[in-house]
């Protein structure tokens, strides 16, 4: 495919289109590459041969490799996102919302750890200009998790304090009972031990392959116990 340059396009509309079509190009051979062989292990010369643009465009539509996995993983927590609200909308296992809410890292994780270690990098160090999205992005992953619980063990009629978007069916907060305060401090467990759950995968603490058997197990005994000292 020959790669023209962008003002030697005739008319503006023609110009998106090839502007579109490099991204979508430049994002398939991303997710492919990081997918086959981990981010560590793929160059940004096999990225642009890939997608077949120059290694220029690539950075130009891109900004760098980190910030390329990090867009990917962005698009795929939001679809998890999506998926997890929906299914807490038709009363499923807050379980299994959850897990579906955060499938996206842990298939990360059974493909290339490194993927998801270097899409934290970038959350804790990057300086990138999605290093904030993204940071809201994973900050906000409790804020999903208390609407989920909301939902799915129907525990509050009230709306909780917007951190974020929640998608279709954020309405307009309300203020907090303390069945929210306590929700969000559950959230807040669940997210803490799910990222330790991570690290400890990556160190060798615990097999990779068990990752998601261990993040269900310890939902359900997190939520077991919530729930029994609510008197649910």
């Amino acid at each position: 495919m020959v790669d023209l340059p962008e003002g030697d396009l005739p008319d503006g509309s023609l110009r998106q289109k090839k502007k579109a079509d490099k991204k979508r190009r430049i994002e398939a051979a991303a997710r492919e590459l990081f997918a086959t062989k981990g981010f560590d292990h793929v160059t940004t010369s096999e990225l642009a041969a890939k997608a077949e643009v120059g290694v220029g465009t690539l950075f130009r539509y891109a900004g760098s490799k980190a910030e390329l996995l990090v867009t990917l993983m962005n698009e795929s927590l939001n679809q998890g996102t999506e998926q997890a609200l929906k299914m807490a909308d038709r009363d499923t296992d807050p379980t299994e919302a959850i897990m579906a809410l955060l499938s996206p890292l842990a298939d990360e994780c059974l493909a290339h750890y490194d993927n998801v270690m270097a899409y934290q990098r970038e959350v804790l160090y990057g300086t990138g200009e999605k290093r904030d999205e993204t940071i809201g992005r994973i900050t906000g992953l409790e804020t999903v998790i208390v609407e989920i619980l909301r939902r799915t063990l129907n525990v509050s009629p009230q709306d909780l304090p917007a951190e974020g978007d929640l998608g279709p069916a954020e309405t307009q907060p309300k203020p907090a009972t303390e069945t929210d305060d306590k929700l969000q401090l559950l959230a807040h467990a669940i997210a803490a031990t799910v990222h330790l759950d991570i690290v400890r995968a990556g160190l060798g603490s615990n097999e990779v392959a068990d990752l998601p058997q261990t993040i269900r197990k310890n939902l359900r005994f997190l939520l077991s116990n919530w729930q029994v000292s609510a008197g649910k």
